[in-house]
């Protein structure tokens, strides 16, 4: 296969520093032009050069916003996240040109890498959508499962909820546990990721329009036995509240602190801690996937198993268009992702979804709507659902195909 070496990128650069009591917007990112680094990196020994076709938005990523906790997240820098890409040009022995991989990289269409012992590059498995190794297959899947296997394992006959049912590792969290035979009660922020839910067999209910302790004594009325909390907020008050004793909270994430366009996050911290002591609580605390990295090649292979077998069903938010970057990962602090949120650079033929022009006179009316550029994708193994609009409330929410 011939080598191809693009001359120029387009970037995504941090305009400026937003506190989480603030209101993160589009407007926090800017796109340029750069060169495609190149002397140092297309003849080091370790380097490979990837068209970038998939990024990977995550809510911890939110963080980084505040100060520049990370160098990547500075004013005027390109942040890093994970992506999938194209192997272009590679001076890695065991990675080809052609090769479809995983691996954290800058935030730009075509990017070097370089290949360390510290970095994790995958290979994709062709056989199922490349998009699974951002979302189920990648950190999302991998955080519920270790978590549920490394530090608890409910028991079938247990009560559990989970909060921000609805994203990427709440979705996986939930599927894992109901196999297990546990009964799952999910909080959500939409009645249509309530429906979403209930279809996956999820006790679920939306927290803005009903209050937390109503809800979970309609729905847990003997209490719960295990707590797996991606908030932080006042539904993980509430649950504390009624948890039998000797049960056992585990912290995935903490999105109700990470932005301010909800609001307050709420909750009660010195009362969660009065409970946690009288009632004998287990609190492991936040849970940091990371600390499991040796576990993470044989923990995607076991997802991608369950997937392919129908078992496991992932949910992607897919965003067209690289110039959407900044809008997309907003939008996961304002509730619009159903599980990850994926931006997509390339249509199905293969064309680059180019940015409007800023000065274009606005297009003719069009006897049809043009489709949204967010959408949810529902994959399953043998038959994966068509797209629907995620920003219109009353969209019917995909429903998996029956495993």
């Amino acid at each position: 296969m011939a080598s191809f070496f693009p001359t120029s990128t387009t970037e995504c650069y941090v305009t400026k520093h937003v506190r989480n009591s603030e209101i993160l917007e589009n407007n926090c990112f800017e796109y340029g032009g750069a060169d495609v680094a190149g002397p140092r990196c297309r003849f080091a020994a370790n380097c490979i050069l990837l068209k970038v076709l998939y990024i990977g938005l995550e809510p911890y990523m939110r963080v980084f916003c505040v100060t520049g906790k990370e160098p990547e997240w500075d004013v005027g820098r390109v942040p890093r996240g994970k992506v999938i890409g194209e192997v272009l040009q590679s001076n890695v022995p065991w990675i080809s040109i052609g090769m479809k991989v995983k691996v954290t990289a800058p935030w730009r269409t075509y990017t070097w890498v370089e290949v360390t012992p510290r970095v994790l590059v995958e290979e994709l498995d062709n056989t199922v959508p490349p998009e699974l190794y951002l979302g189920l297959a990648g950190s999302g899947g991998r955080t519920a499962r270790l978590a549920l296997e490394k530090l608890v394992k409910p028991q079938a006959g247990h009560v559990a909820l989970v909060t921000a049912a609805a994203s990427c590792v709440g979705l996986a969290a939930c599927q894992l546990m109901r196999m297990e035979g546990v009964t799952v009660l999910g909080s959500c922020g939409s009645e249509r990721k309530v429906t979403l839910l209930k279809k996956l067999g999820v006790k679920a209910f939306n927290y803005k329009t009903e209050n937390a302790d109503e809800a979970l004594a309609r729905l847990a009325p003997t209490g719960l036995d295990f707590l797996f909390d991606n908030t932080a907020g006042r539904v993980r008050t509430a649950a504390i509240k009624i948890m039998r004793g000797g049960g056992v909270i585990l912290t995935s994430g903490r999105i109700a602190r990470y932005d301010a366009f909800g609001g307050p996050a709420g909750g009660d911290e010195a009362l969660e801690k009065q409970i946690i002591y009288e009632n004998c609580l287990h609190d492991y605390g936040q849970f940091f996937v990371g600390h499991f990295s040796g576990d993470f090649v044989e923990c995607t292979s076991h997802i991608i198993r369950l997937y392919k077998r129908g078992r496991l069903k992932n949910f992607d938010t897919i965003v067209d268009g690289f110039h959407n970057l900044g809008e997309a990962f907003a939008g996961i602090f304002r509730g619009k992702n159903v599980g990850r949120t994926i931006v997509r650079l390339y249509d199905d033929a293969g064309a680059f979804f180019e940015a409007p022009a800023p000065d274009a006179p606005a297009p003719a009316p069009a006897p049809a709507p043009a489709p949204a550029p967010w959408r949810v994708d529902v994959r399953v193994a043998s038959a994966p659902a068509p797209p629907s609009p995620l920003y219109a409330a009353e969209a019917p929410v995909p429903g998996p195909a029956p495993a």
